[in-house]
Formats: structure tokens, sequence, C-alpha cells
């Protein structure tokens, strides 16, 4: 069943970009093709990265919307600019470059890691490709106002319909991927927290579900307090009870800070606090090594709140520890990949420290230009964000406050990544789609009203037009 679906999916995604039209189609699909396709299940192809929930949806959005721009041409996206096209070089070839420079094979006791060719250079170029695939579509084609309010909608709105399976999995324990597609995809000890279970679905872990539905919720507050309708209020109050059953304590923290800001102040004043939080999320690799970082005193305050949870995070601050000393072995380009970033017994080849938070991955396995590269291009859309609302400080209200609803979501997630690795094709995507409305703002470039305002009728191609 799981093969069959991420099979048919291509088919599924050439029926919706023949009823919708391309802004929709493309939402609707990663979106959609995120949570629900099975995870796991890969389809591997010599020379190129597998494909699999993530990867899939987007190269199919890719070729439908280039296969439609020469016949139907879609309104050019604002200028990107040298500093954001020389991240987005970084990010795909810096890859390349370290496996070029990691061509020696580690021996430790018996544990024995290949070493790294051309091909496999070529290989992680085409996946930092893929990776970055969505925030060039969300740049490309949701550029706009219209774009970004649809962007928040379909997330507010998938994650409406996503509560009710979490609702089930609550009750009657995380059984719907097994259930669908026959098997469980994690550690099950990993769905059971304070006496109950917490929600997976379809998704690798229960951190992801809360973290989703954290951005659905940060777009639940942008759109009541852009629209302000009673149906909005309400939509906020059901998902901030859908986060809670989450029970993810970091998602649930990150929420009580940055969510309250985009009800209460002023949209410049909410961009201003997320653009310092992917500052420092972004600098933390140096400010944990530094005495404004302490450690210790975040481990006791935990360790008041629940011992569980503070000794989860000792843990991981000692991992960290030890990674990132592998990490400075090779500070500028890293180790590559097939886990020569790791730390393994030399007897067993057991793994003697977990990686948890995509930065110390990142730092490991690409080097300080990766890392940057990674996080500088999450960070970008907030900077110029700002810095666009400061130049037209008498902006609209309505699309001011979703966009900065947008920063805060995308804040929430930069600071997710250093204890965790939830980077999504649904981040870059929302990514994207900010870095493109900030870029038109400050542009001062108008959008046309009928592409602003007005929702057109999907235009009912057939199948055979898309082909």
């Amino acid at each position: 069943m799981a093969v069959f679906v991420l099979l048919i999916w291509p088919v599924v995604m050439m029926w919706m970009f023949t009823r919708y039209d391309r802004q929709q189609a493309l939402i609707l699909s990663l979106v959609a093709g995120y949570l629900v396709l099975p995870p796991l299940i890969t389809f591997f192809i010599p020379g190129i990265p597998g494909f699999d929930k993530h990867t899939t949806p987007t190269v199919v959005a890719a070729i439908l919307l280039a296969s439609r721009q020469g016949s139907d041409p879609f309104p050019e996206a604002p200028s990107m600019g040298p500093l954001i096209k020389t991240l987005l070089a970084i990010f795909i070839f810096t890859p390349l470059l370290t496996d070029l420079l990691n061509g020696d094979v580690l021996i430790e006791g018996n544990t024995f890691r290949p070493g790294l060719t051309v091909a496999s250079g070529v290989k992680e170029m085409f996946r930092a490709f893929f990776q970055v695939l969505p925030l060039l579509l969300g740049y490309r084609y949701l550029h706009d106002f219209r774009g970004a309010r649809l962007l928040c909608r379909y997330i507010v709105l998938a994650m409406l319909w996503y509560s009710i399976p979490m609702l089930i999995e609550i009750r009657m324990s995380p059984q719907i991927n097994v259930w669908v597609y026959g098997y469980f995809q994690h550690d099950f000890i990993q769905t059971i927290r304070y006496g109950g279970y917490r929600p997976i679905v379809f998704l690798e872990h229960p951190l992801w579900v809360a973290s989703i539905t954290a951005v659905a919720f940060a777009f639940a507050v942008g759109l009541a307090r852009s629209e302000r309708t009673r149906r909005a209020k309400l939509i906020v109050g059901y998902l901030a009870f859908a986060l809670f059953i989450c029970k993810s304590a970091g998602a649930l923290i990150l929420s009580a800070i940055f969510i309250p800001l985009i009800a209460l102040y002023s949209p410049r004043r909410v961009v201003l606090v997320a653009a310092v939080a992917v500052s420092v999320a972004t600098l933390y690799p140096v400010l944990r090594s530094s005495p404004f970082m302490p450690l210790q005193g975040i481990v006791d305050l935990a360790m008041s709140a629940s011992p569980e949870r503070a000794r989860s995070l000792e843990f991981r601050l000692m991992n960290e520890e030890r990674l990132l000393e592998r990490a400075m072995e090779k500070p500028l380009l890293g180790w590559g990949g097939s886990g020569r970033s790791l730390i393994v017994d030399p007897y067993d080849g057991d793994l003697m420290a977990i990686p948890d938070g995509l930065w110390v991955i990142y730092l490991g396995s690409r080097g300080m230009l990766g890392y940057l590269a990674v996080f500088l291009l999450l960070a970008a859309p907030v900077f110029l964000l700002y810095r666009a609302m400061s130049k037209h400080r008498s902006g609209p209200v309505s699309e001011y406050a979703l966009l900065g609803a947008m920063a805060v979501a995308v804040a929430m997630n930069v600071i997710d990544l250093i204890p965790n690795a939830t980077l999504t094709p649904i981040t870059w995507l929302i990514a994207g789609s900010l870095l493109g409305n900030a870029a038109r703002v400050y542009a001062s470039s108008t959008t046309p009203a009928a592409i602003l305002e007005s929702e057109p009728e999907p235009r009912k191609r057939g199948l055979a037009t898309i082909l």
C-alpha cells in the first residue's frame, strides 16, 4: 500500500494542476504530500538521491510548473539579490567540495568508513538542490500577498483536518500508519509522554507533528488579526488545543513566547523579535561556548520543572559537546556523509554520540560553510522583511500582520533546529514565499489587484494538456 501511494502521487498532482490554479496546486500538492505520504519509503535511482515523501512532490511540482510557463506565463518574481544567490550556490555546491576533500578511508579499530568520491559528491549536490527546491518554488510562485495568504490558509485548513487522526491516536495509541501502510515508522516509546500518547500519524516523529501544528497555530493567529472574524478566533482556540495534545515541551514553550506577539504587537516589532531570534539561533555554536549561554542554569531550570525532560536535555548537550569537538577537526567543509562525522565505538560500530539537532549535523557533515548556508537561507527572509517594513512603515496592516506571522513561524522552526532536526519542505516553502513577499515589499512593486485580492476560478484543463 505504501509503495502504491508514493507511486500514484505524481498522477494525483497532475489532477491537482488541472483542477486548481498554480498557486493552489503547488501548496496543496506539497502540504498534502508531506502530511499523508508514507514515511521512510524511498525509491532509489542510480546517480541521484532517492525519491521519498519529501522530494517526490517537490520535483513533480517543479516539472509541472515549468511545463506550463511557456504557454501560460506567470508574473515574474522580484530580483533575488546577489547575497541570496551566493548562499544558494554555497548550499548546493558545498557537498561536492566536501566529498572531494574526504577521499581518505577511516579505519578505527574494527570499524570501517569508506572514502568519498566525485560520484557521491554529485549525488549529495542533487540532494541539496532537491532540499532547497521548495524555497525556489515558493519564491517564484508565492511572492504576492495572495500566494502568502493561500499558503497560511491551506496549512491551517490542513491541520484542522489532520487534528482528527491526531485525536484518534491520542485516544487509541499511535497506530494510524500501521493501519494504513502496514508498519510503524519510529520507536514506539517516543510516542509516550506524561502518562499518555502523543500523535505521530504519517510523519517521522511526534516532534514533527508538534512543529507543523505550531506553524499552523501562528498562521491562525495572523489570519485572525488580518481578518478579524469570529470563525478565525475559534480556529485559533482549537489549534491551541491541538498543539497542547501534541505534548511537546519545546513547541509549547516557543509558541507561548512568540505567538502572543502576533496578536498584541505591531507587525514591525513582531518581525524585529523574529529577526533577533533567528540571529541568536544562527550564532548558537558560538554562544554555547561562551559565558553568555548558561547551559547548566538551563538544565537546572528544566530539572525543577521536569526531571525526566532535564535529563534528556543534559544528554543532548553532552552529545553536542562531543560531536562539536569532532566537527572542529574539519571546521570549514566538514566530514561529509556516510557517518564520517559521527563518533562510533571502534569495536562494534555502535554510535557513542547521537546527533539530534540539525545544527550539529550540518556542522559535522558540511562544515561551517554548509551550516551558515542553511541557517542564513532560512534567516534571510526575516531580515529582509524587517528591512522592507522599516522602509515602508505605512504598508497595509492586514498584509504586514500575516507576513509577520510567517516570520514568526520561520523563527520558531529555526530555533527548533537547535535541539531537533525538524527542517521540512514546508519550512522551505514558507521561507521562499516570505522571501519573495519581503523582496516585493522592499522594492515597492505593486501587485495587480486581480492577483492580490481575487481568487480566480480554476482552469479545468485536460490531463493531456498538462502532459
